[in-house]
């Protein structure tokens, strides 16, 4: 059984303050309950209980590009604030056409959870980002995959990741961190965290 989302999330702090103390630095305290009322108005779409849950625990990282947090999530992402990602996926509304062989009106989709697609998804809700603009979003269309998380690149569309939900994704930081901290041998061609001179969470 897949441990509840606060005792994942504890675990990662934990292991961040211990070792990797420039990120645990950098996360945000609960943000207002208002927030996430406000984005889920926007989506128009419940958003999943693991997603309330981390987002009731800590309200992101300033996503700066002088990367002072490193990069919570593998593959150079950090966690947006609520209302970053309100921001985000309002910017995505009004400026990427949505995709023509799955958005239909009244926020009816055609393609199932997981499906790939472009450029954009009105049912995707972004919850991570990396420099370059790329998003980590959950999916919230109807399926047996719903709540995955897929990736979204700026032009390029978006498509599955491995991680069927925030809690899949948390409890691998959080196994990838304890494996870290152990000095134990993680499995060849996986992410592995690094921390550098300053305290900043990296993967490679």
């Amino acid at each position: 059984m897949t441990a509840p989302v606060n005792e994942i999330w504890q675990r990662v702090v934990d292991l961040l303050r211990e070792h990797a103390p420039a990120t645990a630095r950098e996360l945000r305290p609960p943000g207002p309950a208002e927030d996430v009322q406000d984005l889920q108005r926007l989506v128009g779409l419940p958003l999943p209980e693991d997603l309330l849950g981390w987002w009731a625990l800590m309200d992101g990282i300033v996503d700066r590009y002088d990367q002072r947090a490193g990069n919570l999530v593998p593959n150079g992402y950090v966690p947006l604030a609520v209302r970053r990602a309100h921001e985000e996926y309002q910017r995505l509304l009004e400026s990427t056409a949505p995709d023509p062989t799955c958005c239909g009106p009244d926020r009816a989709h055609r393609n199932r959870a997981g499906d790939d697609g472009g450029p954009f998804c009105t049912a995707l809700v972004p919850i991570c980002r990396d420099i370059t603009g790329s998003s980590l979003c959950v999916d919230l269309r109807d399926g047996d995959d719903h709540g995955m998380i897929v990736e979204m690149a700026p032009g390029d569309g978006f498509g599955a990741t491995h991680w069927g939900s925030v809690t899949e994704m948390l409890t691998e930081i959080a196994e990838r961190l304890d494996a870290y901290a152990r000095r134990a041998e993680l499995p060849y061609g996986e992410k592995h965290p690094s921390v550098d001179d300053e305290g900043r969470l990296q993967w490679q």
